[in-house]
Formats: structure tokens, sequence, C-alpha cells
């Protein structure tokens, strides 16, 4: 197994970065892409579920096999509207032991076949692009998949006519759908909420294209290092003032811990200001990728938190909460869950344990956002084993070079 010793001469943060492209926009960029048939001047990132669905598209390979085939499926409906005739989709091995039965029986309701090759719910699937059904109601369940949802409402626009969804319990909250809304809105069409409905029209203005912005996800990770270091002045290119992505709002929760953010031209500053948190409570419901972030920085410096909105965290790339509590067990600090109302709450007293912390070794569950939340812990002067670090390449490939260029010693054991 790959292992990357993480440490760091000093405690301080100093350089600048410059910050891969959201995955969400990244996904949606190439759908929109496909749909209005044009091609942009813009980069695109080569992360895994970013290929696995448009970009070998014009050669008409008849199998999809990199990737995740979750990530395939949600935007199959827009990937046949276009190219026709029977596909295969196999997705990685992860993929091929995560059953997606309720994806599948959606998409066949909106006119995709499907058929399984060995289990059924499970891939590989066999798909035949044909038999679309135009204006569609679609009952979805939140729970199911709110990235599905966006998937539709993508495709939605280039239908014959306008197509509505019907959703129910808390979809309509989802930060998910919204950006997706709000990045239809941008293209100028006509997308708002009403009730538990939402009404797409159907044609995108002429030229419009979607500007790729960094990924305020990973931003929070140089948060993170900023508030644990004792000095700081690092810049983060990419990140936009005005997006429209959930994470944006790492910049308000940072500065209680002591990171004050000044928004320059194609980015921010990040600089140390006084922590003035005592105990942390948020409700992560719509922004479950900054759990981990929170709840190592938070065990570091012995901040009690309680963490609602964390039931989702349950079916990540592996059970994350789990996973949380059996790695920082290891940094002397027992994390619990309270049940209220069939809502997990996230607890963390705010004592530690004494553990000896010449170097930590920490197991990642074959979760990126594990990886990256746990390697700033190396700027407090801990050495950190990282496994698996490579993962990292599913939403910031870059993430281990812009570690060395500012200053930190990442080394293959």
């Amino acid at each position: 197994m790959l292992r990357y010793t993480i440490s760091k001469a000093n405690n301080d943060l100093l350089g600048e970065v410059s910050l891969f492209p959201a995955k969400k926009i990244s996904n949606k960029v190439l759908v929109f892409r496909v749909i209005k048939h044009s091609s942009s001047d813009q980069n695109l990132p080569e992360q895994e579920e970013v290929e696995v669905m448009f970009e070998n598209v014009p050669r008409f390979r008849k199998t999809i096999d990199k990737g995740e085939a979750g990530a395939a499926l949600r935007h199959l409906r827009s990937f046949f509207h276009f190219f026709k005739g029977e596909w295969m989709i196999t997705g990685t091995d992860k993929a091929n032991g995560r059953p997606i039965e309720s994806v599948v029986k959606i998409l066949q309701k909106q006119g995709v076949s499907i058929s399984f090759a060995d289990r059924a719910g499970m891939p590989p699937f066999k798909l035949i692009g044909k038999g679309f059904k135009g204006n569609t109601v679609v009952r979805v369940d939140s729970n199911i998949s709110s990235k599905l949802v966006s998937a539709s409402l993508i495709l939605s626009p280039n239908l014959p006519n306008a197509t509505i969804l019907e959703m129910k319990d808390n979809i309509i909250g989802s930060s998910y759908i919204e950006l997706t809304l709000k990045a239809l809105q941008y293209l100028g069409i006509n997308s708002g909420w009403k009730k538990s409905e939402t009404l797409i029209e159907s044609e995108f203005k002429d030229g419009s294209e979607l500007t790729l912005e960094a990924d305020w996800s990973a931003a929070s990770y140089w948060y993170e290092i900023a508030a644990l270091s004792n000095k700081c002045s690092i810049t983060l290119h990419g990140l936009n003032v005005d997006s429209s992505q959930c994470d944006i709002v790492t910049k308000e929760l940072f500065y209680q811990f002591g990171v004050k953010t000044t928004f320059i031209k194609d980015g921010v500053l990040l600089t140390r200001c006084k922590r003035t948190i005592k105990r942390f409570e948020y409700d992560f419901s719509n922004n479950p990728d900054l759990v981990p972030t929170f709840a190592v920085l938070c065990v570091i410096l012995k901040i009690p938190f309680r963490m609602y909105g964390v039931n989702y965290l349950r079916m990540k790339c592996n059970d994350r909460i789990q996973s949380l509590q059996t790695e920082l067990h290891k940094l002397g600090a027992d994390l619990t869950v309270e049940v209220q109302d069939d809502n997990e709450i996230l607890c963390f007293n705010g004592k530690v344990r004494k553990v000896s912390k010449k170097l930590i070794s920490i197991s990642t569950f074959d979760d990126h956002r594990m990886v990256m939340a746990f390697a700033p812990i190396a700027i407090t002067g801990i050495p950190v084993v990282i496994e698996n670090p490579n993962l990292v390449s599913k939403s910031y490939p870059s993430y281990w070079d812009d570690f060395k260029k500012v200053g930190f010693s990442v080394d293959q054991d």
C-alpha cells in the first residue's frame, strides 16, 4: 500500500496556490457542452468522475469503464438524448459492489432501457439509448440522490417541452440542486422553486457559457492549515466572491477559528486573526464535505463541538462518521453520536487523552476527504503517515504538489 509521510519544518503558512476547479461546476460544464454541441476554450479538470461522462463521447466508445458507475448513471438521460445505441457501463470495483437499484428504477421510468449483466441492482449495466419520454413527471426521494435530480434539471432545458420534477422530503433545501438552478439561470433559463415543484424553460441563451471557478471545498483544507499555523499569509487563486457553491460558507465559519479572508483579484488572501470560538455548533446538512475538516481541526484545538445534519455521511465513500471516530481516536479523542428525531449529531467534548504523537498513521478508508482533512495536522509539528494518498485525484489532483509549494515535505514510504 502506498503511504506518504507528511511533515513541516516550521509552523508558518506562506505562499500561494492555484486551486483546482470545482467538480460540481466542471461536471455541469461538460453536460452543457454536450447538450449545446459547443466547445469551450476553458480548461476542464481531468477528474475521474468528469472523464467518465462525456470526454470520450465523440469517439463513440461503446463501453464506459473509467471512474464510478454512479456518476455516469446520474447523467445517462442527458447522454443518450444525443448518443444512441447500446452501451455497457462497468465502473470501478468499488462501484461494482455498491447497490444503486433505486437510481436505476428512476432512470427506467424516464425511458432509459437498463439490464443487469451480473446481479440485479449492481453494475455492470447494459443500456439502450432510445425511447425517451419528453414531458415527464418524476417523483424523487431526496434520500436517493440530489445529484440525480440535478442531472435531470441540466437536461430538461433541451427537452421539447418543459419538465416538471415534483420532489419531496428535504430536497428543496439541497444546496447541490440550488447550484444547478443558479447555473441554469446564468445561462438565461427561467428556473425556480414553487412549493415542491420547479419549472425549467426549454431553451439555452445563445453563446452562453458557465465560468469554471475554484473549489471552495478544496479551499477548506487551506483554511484548516491556516487555523493551525502560527503565521499565515497565503493566496488561494481561482476562488469567486460571488460563488454559488454552498461551501463558500467556509470563509465565515473559519473567521471564528482565527482565519481572516480578504478577497483580491482572482482569489483570496488568508491571514491570521484572533481566535474567538470556545464551542462549535453547526448544521452541515448543506455542507457534508466540510465535516471531516472541522472534526479534525476541533480535535487538534480541543474545541468541543456538536455537528448536525451528518446522516448523509453514512452513505459517502465509506461510513464517514465511523471513519472519523476510528482515526480521531488515535489522536486521543472520543467522538460520540446522539440521535434526535432520527437525525444524528456528531459530538466531541473537547477532552483529549494523552497519546504518543511521534508519528501518527492515518487509515483513509478509500476516502479522498479523509486524506485531505488529516494531512494538515503536520503543520503542528506532528509527522503524519497517510495511506492511499493518491485518492486526492478524485477532487484535487494537485493537492500534494501544492503542499510541497508551501514548504511541506511529502515523502513516499
